[in-house]
């Protein structure tokens, strides 16, 4: 008489792997989306927003006090080294805040406080800039006014004013 054969483990059998493809691709596949999703989350939106009530409203009280002042500003900036100048008419010198913020990537921000040279100009040096656009906004915490304005690609110079 001869035996029957054994059947083979569950892992040789093609049905099992029939049945279980889908649902275990579904698993790693979830696992990779949380993965990506985590490693390149979005950036938060930067900007003066408030809540008001079930609303986000924005406040533009510093850009308001910027146009009451009659500030105006110019930059003038070489992308390649980072160096810049900017002169700020019609509010007293003092030390402002600068930021060039990348459109997509937070890595790409540059923040600087600047203080007045003797001559009342902005002289500094950021990191090296590529040729991406750039929003640009110009603060002064002790004055509480904001200019804001978006530094083209590629290019080295740029005009504010209040909105």
């Amino acid at each position: 008489m001869t035996e029957p054969l054994a059947p083979p483990p569950w892992y040789r059998q093609r049905w099992f792997w029939l049945v279980a493809a889908p649902p275990i691709a579904a698993v790693v596949g979830g696992l990779l989306t949380v993965w990506i999703a985590v490693r390149h989350a979005d950036a938060l939106v930067v900007d003066d927003y408030a809540r008001i009530g079930r609303a986000f409203e924005l406040d533009q009280s510093r850009d308001k006090r910027a146009r009451s002042y009659g500030v105006r500003a110019a930059l003038q900036l070489d992308r390649a080294s980072g160096a810049f100048e900017l002169t700020v008419h019609g509010v007293p010198a003092k030390p402002l805040d600068l930021k060039l913020l990348h459109p997509t990537d937070p890595a790409g921000d540059r923040r600087l406080t600047v203080s007045p040279d003797a001559d009342g100009r902005y002289v500094g040096r950021l990191k090296p800039l590529d040729a991406t656009r750039r929003a640009l906004e110009i603060t002064s915490p002790q004055q509480g006014w904001r200019l804001r304005g978006v530094l083209p690609a590629g290019a080295g110079e740029l005009r504010l004013g209040p909105p």
